[in-house]
């Protein structure tokens, strides 16, 4: 399989082999090549190619988002055929697919070196030097972890390119997925041709080092990429192509696990049932249908009915007293509370009683607040009618004469 590879200048210079279009080898003065190739070279220092610009991108995009010192200290850039990529992808390296324009997908790999660096540094704040531990299998959380920083690379290196051809690789592309197996990382690239660039990365100044590998697709034949900056007419354009927002989400699938109702039935008539046994829902409404998840948990509760002829589920909106407190006096005619608006005991407000004999006092006010007093001759006289209870023991007369002094002290 064909496999053309180049090597880049940490200054990201062209590689010595390659000659411009118009040069020629023979036939001119040697003072005049001289020239001629100082010329070349100054322009092409001059010029921010696709590697230069990764590599001064990479350094600023760690230091904004990481806080951490990162330097490409290597470039490698190849040539493949999209037949030709089987080796490319090591499996112990984190693998990421990224997402481009028109559908494309590129691929991305860090190596578990840079990946650890990556995440120590997030989350102690400093890189530690290799360890054999260090080598593990990738997650999930590792793209997760690495996603930002590779969207930032690939949006601020791309308008920092001034070759076009070169512009068109990286424009428009982000992370999109990490890949477990090589395989279906070959599998996903459709492409022909591709141009893959291996970065060699310091991390730390010299703790340690990592690896970066872009493969990145070539655009087909009679296939350009959009420039970048492209005109408002053409934004609006695109604007327009796009269907709104509320369209999108109407024309979604939603699946919403629906329990209509609980049934309890002992494990005996559990394990009788058959097909075409028919159960009593002992309902006649489906107003206290749950939503819940595959798992069985509880999301909301509604009213399953038809509107139009389709099904429809009408859900409860549960208010919660912790996210929605009631302070005011009217929010609480459904709590079933005292009225404490008064001196506290639930009773209502207290009534001023007048105190006594105060000047201004109405003493031919009537007490209402008074209770009623009871008739107390009647309760006297009828003491007079109540047997002596002589013949009870212990109930004798005694004279006072009997009874025994009392000494003080």
């Amino acid at each position: 399989m064909p496999v053309r590879e180049q090597v880049f200048a940490v200054d990201g210079m062209a590689p010595a082999n390659q000659q411009h279009p118009g040069h020629r080898t023979g036939g001119a003065h040697p003072a005049l090549r001289r020239k001629a190739r100082a010329g070349l070279e100054e322009r092409a220092a001059r010029i921010v190619s696709l590697p230069k610009a990764l590599r001064l991108t990479l350094a600023r995009v760690a230091d904004d988002l990481l806080d951490m010192a990162m330097a490409v200290i290597g470039i490698r850039r190849e040539e493949r055929t999209g037949d030709a990529l089987e080796d490319l992808f090591d499996p112990s390296h984190l693998l990421m697919l990224l997402d481009g324009p028109q559908r494309r997908r590129a691929a991305i790999a860090f190596d578990p070196a840079l990946v650890g660096g990556l995440i120590q540094q997030e989350t102690m704040g400093r890189v530690a030097a290799l360890q054999d531990s260090d080598s593990r299998a990738m997650t999930d959380t590792d793209g997760a972890i690495c996603a930002p920083l590779i969207d930032a690379l690939l949006a601020r290196a791309a308008p920092m390119i001034e070759l076009p051809d070169e512009q068109g690789l990286i424009d428009g592309y982000a992370f999109g997925a990490r890949v477990n197996d090589p395989r279906l990382m070959v599998m996903a690239l459709e492409a022909s041709h591709y141009q893959v660039l291996h970065l060699t990365v310091d991390l730390a100044g010299g703790v340690r080092q990592g690896a970066i590998m872009l493969c990145l697709p070539e655009p087909e034949a009679g296939e350009e990429a959009a420039p970048i900056g492209a005109g408002a007419d053409e934004k609006d354009v695109s604007a327009a192509a796009e269907p709104p927002l509320g369209k999108t989400v109407l024309s979604l699938s939603v699946v919403l696990n629906v329990a209509l109702t609980r049934l309890r039935m002992p494990v005996r008539a559990l394990q009788a049932l058959e097909v075409g046994d028919v159960l009593d829902l002992e309902t006649t409404a489906f107003d206290q249908c749950r939503v819940q998840t595959r798992g069985g948990r509880a999301l909301s509760r509604g009213t399953l009915g038809q509107i139009d002829g389709v099904r429809a589920l009408q859900l409860e909106h549960a208010s919660s007293g912790v996210r929605e407190p009631r302070r005011r006096k009217s929010d609480r005619g459904d709590l079933d509370l005292p009225d404490v608006a008064g001196d506290g005991t639930g009773t209502g407000a207290a009534k001023k009683i007048p105190e006594a004999g105060s000047v201004g006092a109405d003493d031919a006010a009537p007490a209402a607040f008074l209770p009623a007093l009871v008739d107390t001759d009647g309760a006297v006289a009828a003491l007079d009618t109540l047997p002596d209870m002589s013949d009870l023991p212990g109930f004798e007369e005694t004279e006072a004469d009997t009874l025994p002094a009392l000494e003080a002290g």
